[in-house]
């Protein structure tokens, strides 16, 4: 299999607000293959949507080193890692982040890097169980649909890296079954998934298990 994630030596740190500076992340070293589901396991606190962050190029670590598809990104210029998002890797966070004006079509045709015809969305709308409300704005939308087009939206450019960061937050057992089938049919696909979560239903999908304790050298 190829790597198609890995975090080298990383480091990070925050300061405070009398400016100093708190060490989140040192030492951390992790991939992710194509095709494998890593469940990132957790509490809330524990650097996981750092590490998420840092691998979807939106932070930069202080030190080490972040590969997307075997090429260091880690010095990207905001433009580029724009790009890379774009074309490789795909986001899901807690909060849907959909466009609220927008329709859950319109929202993934905005987020498409090629032009897509009405019927192609339609289809990947169809398997998430979406086609009836793919022209219904997303503030109108329940959390468990927004967070379904959340995935389509970010699966739509078949990305290779998929980062996931508590996407069953609030969800209820049928709309979270959807989303652990949507990490489930992107792995199928090829993509690599990461996801960071202290949801233990997780482990169903999971080919491995990464707990902060091991990963980190220090805990925040």
């Amino acid at each position: 299999m190829t790597s198609v994630l890995r975090l080298e030596n990383i480091h990070k740190s925050f300061a405070d607000e009398g400016g100093r500076r708190h060490q989140v992340l040192a030492g951390v070293d992790l991939h992710v293959m194509q095709g494998e589901i890593v469940w990132l396991r957790g509490e809330s606190g524990s650097g996981k949507s750092t590490i998420l962050n840092i691998s979807g190029l939106l932070s930069t670590p202080d030190a080490g080193r972040v590969w997307i598809n075997g090429h260091d990104r880690t010095k990207a210029s905001p433009r580029a890692a724009a790009t890379v998002r774009s074309k490789e890797i795909g986001m899901v966070f807690q909060s849907s982040n959909l466009l609220p004006e927008l329709t859950a079509l319109e929202n993934i045709v905005l987020a498409s890097s090629r032009q897509l015809s009405r019927e192609a969305v339609m289809q990947r709308l169809e398997r998430f169980g979406l086609a009836a409300v793919a022209d219904r704005k997303a503030k109108r939308l329940s959390g468990g649909q927004q967070q379904r087009v959340a995935f389509c939206r970010a699966l739509i450019n078949q990305p290779s890296v998929l980062l996931a960061d508590e996407p069953s937050s609030g969800l209820d057992a049928s709309n979270t079954e959807a989303i652990l089938e949507a990490m489930r049919s992107g792995a199928e696909s090829g993509c690599g998934v990461l996801v960071a979560s202290h949801d233990e239903v997780f482990k169903h999908i999971a080919h491995r298990q990464l707990p902060m304790s091991e990963v980190l050298v220090e805990q925040v």
